[in-house]
């Protein structure tokens, strides 16, 4: 065999092993491929895609550009590039990576799409959202063009367009099938029973349960509630809610007549910004562990200490796509916290960084028990003063229950539901504050500026 047949040989077998997953031979074989014809651009921009699978960004960069240099007119290679450039925020390089591929195939909507996606993030929104268009009218089915749009409208506040564009979101159709029922389009119901599917996290479930005692005075009839097993015990006792069932759980078929994934609630009952399903609190906790909470809270209280009660939650989800931007990277950033005077701190941290110590001279009132379930937690909020917390579901809960909450806003991939420049919410009016990170990465700043706000806190407290 000849070492053209046996590099094209190679070749194929990398392209095969690519498709099933396996990395480290898909990686041997284009090796194979590229000494016996190195200037195989495929074999390289199929490498740098394997590197950066495999988390070696530096090679994933050097293959791409070795691609590139091959091949410099290669639309996916090109595409592929400026998607990892902008994972790197090197976001002029890949603006220009993308412009690039627009050049090759203007009739394509993914470079469009995902210049839109990249423009957002740093606040060109015109720029994107003429992007995202562009690529809509090249495919009005595109589904990740509509999401990138769904982003920006729903960030501006346009929530009425936003959300009907987050109907693009992965996932539904997947559950249509698991359900097998028919979807609810927001008609009467007239004595159906309705299953609201939780199809995102805790803290969305939590913030869509204010649409739940509309459901129940607009379209009287059953409703089923479908979640996460720790939402559970708080969410059966909504208003609004007959049942609770939990993920893995069984799902009788005949128990419900039709079904909605909960972040549908929205634009079924087409919110906008100006009515948005606001009064506060639409949760409460259990009054006997509300009453026990309260009994613990007092008993660690001396005759001395200050009454402003805190509690400070600091890392989301390690699951999220934007945790490592949204979390505090360790308990050391809370530093100018600890120089306020007059505050209880109560650890509200579960899971990852639970343990974590504080900085010299804050100290956390130990609890008598874990924290459990949402129940639980929501139960120790009610008997704080406040909350601050990072932006995950603990802002919800405070919220949700009508308690007052200090939200740390990352820089970088800021949730839309805090719209643009704002310091307060409307899904929260109120109760809920907002601090916004002024930098990636840079907590420093803020932090001082909610110490601030603290000392002041206190200051009303006690006047």
């Amino acid at each position: 065999m000849s070492d053209e047949l046996r590099a094209w040989a190679a070749f194929d077998e990398g392209v095969r092993l690519q498709a099933a997953g396996e990395v480290e031979p898909a990686i041997a074989a284009f090796e194979r491929t590229l000494q016996l014809r190195p200037d195989n651009a495929a074999s390289w921009a199929n490498l740098a895609l394997l590197h950066e699978q495999r988390g070696d960004i530096a090679a994933a960069l050097a293959a791409h550009e070795r691609a590139l240099e091959l091949d410099p007119d290669a639309f996916e290679a090109r595409l592929n590039h400026g998607a990892l450039l902008g994972q790197l925020r090197r976001y002029d390089e890949a603006e220009r990576a993308y412009r690039h591929a627009i050049g090759l195939r203007p009739q394509a909507p993914q470079p469009w799409s995902n210049l839109g996606a990249m423009l957002a993030l740093v606040d060109r929104d015109e720029d994107a959202l003429a992007c995202c268009l562009r690529a809509l009218e090249l495919e009005p089915a595109n589904a990740k063009a509509r999401l990138n749009l769904s982003y920006l409208l729903l960030r501006q506040g346009r929530l009425a367009e936003g959300f009907l564009c987050l109907e693009a979101r992965a996932g539904i159709d997947e559950m249509q099938v698991k359900l097998d029922a028919p979807r609810w389009d927001g008609a009467d119901l007239a004595g159906r029973r309705l299953l609201v599917v939780s199809d995102a996290g805790h803290g969305d479930l939590l913030m869509m349960a204010r649409y739940l005692p509309l459901l129940r005075r607009r379209h009287p009839g059953a409703v089923l509630l479908y979640g996460q097993p720790a939402l559970g015990t708080l969410l059966a006792r909504a208003d609004g809610v007959d049942a609770w069932i939990d993920y893995g759980a069984p799902l009788p078929r005949a128990a419900f007549d039709c079904w909605t994934p909960a972040m549908s609630l929205p634009h079924l009952h087409g919110t906008t910004l100006d009515d948005i399903p606001a009064t506060l609190p639409y949760l409460a906790p259990e009054p006997a562990r509300q009453a026990h909470w309260r009994a613990e809270l007092e008993r660690g209280r001396g005759s001395g200490d200050a009454a402003l009660r805190v509690g400070l939650c600091w890392r989301g989800n390690p699951a999220h796509e934007n945790n490592a931007e949204r979390s505090l990277p360790g308990l050391a950033v809370i530093a100018p916290l600890a120089d306020v005077a007059g505050v209880r701190w109560f650890n509200l941290q579960s899971g990852a960084g639970a343990d974590e110590a504080p900085p010299a001279g804050f100290e956390f009132t130990p609890l008598s028990g874990p924290l459990g379930d949402f129940a639980e937690t929501a139960a120790i909020i009610a008997n704080l003063d406040l909350v601050i917390t990072v932006d995950t579901a603990i802002g919800h809960l405070a919220g949700a229950i009508g308690r007052p909450v200090w939200v740390l806003v990352p820089a970088h991939l800021p949730d839309w539901r805090w719209f643009k420049g704002r310091s307060d919410s409307p899904w929260y009016p109120g109760v809920l504050r907002l601090f916004r990170q002024r930098a990636a990465g840079n907590w420093g700043p803020m932090m001082d500026e909610v110490a601030q706000a603290l000392a002041d806190r206190v200051r009303e407290s006690i006047a």
